[in-house]
């Protein structure tokens, strides 16, 4: 009897495979997973000739320290910055910031291809207080990786699209930046006389 209850159990660790794993990759939604199991949005550019990418990390660190990050450069080739952007809620008739989606920004040039990703993601939830103003919840930041029980799955599953949508667009916007990073910033215009 006991060596069927063993072999019950084993069976089913075989069949079921690593249990943490697949938990986190099961429910990923449009997140990439890497190697640490933690969700990451990643972005991969090719480096302009012309641009070196101290110039790329001038440009990238105006841009970062006026959203409120800490940005550290970590090599020559590798800049991480810490940061937050608020993730806006999409159901109902307000349109109110429901969270902050928190994040570390990685960008690292690898022989002329510029590689950035944002790893660490946290979501910091919002509350209303008793003035019905939105301010932080007293909970500390809930990493997006986490499982939550059947009973919230549904909801934390649309709060992890949310936050994809919002560090989607903070990446578009990093692009946009490192787009800007190759232009002049003055332009020269001939003038008739």
């Amino acid at each position: 009897m006991v060596n069927l209850v063993v072999m019950f159990m084993a069976g089913m660790a075989i069949g079921h495979g690593n249990p943490l794993k697949d938990d986190v990759g099961r429910d990923a939604g449009q997140f990439a997973v890497d190697q640490r199991g933690k969700f990451v949005v990643y972005k991969s550019e090719v480096l302009p000739n012309e641009v070196s990418f101290s110039e790329i990390q001038a440009q990238l660190n105006a841009f970062l320290a006026s959203k409120g990050n800490e940005t550290e450069l970590k090599s020559t080739n590798r800049l991480e910055s810490n940061g937050r952007i608020h993730m806006k809620k999409h159901a109902g008739i307000g349109n109110y910031v429901a969270g902050d989606v928190h994040y570390t920004l990685v960008v690292e040039d690898d022989g002329g291809q510029l590689n950035y990703w944002f790893t660490d993601l946290t979501y910091q939830p919002y509350r209303n207080d008793r003035y019905g103003k939105r301010v932080k919840a007293t909970a500390s930041p809930i990493p997006l990786e986490r499982q939550m029980s059947k009973l919230n799955e549904h909801v934390w599953k649309k709060q992890k699209n949310y936050a994809y949508e919002a560090i989607d667009e903070m990446a578009d916007q990093v692009l946009k930046q490192l787009e800007a990073a190759d232009k002049p910033t003055v332009i020269t215009i001939r003038m008739e006389e």
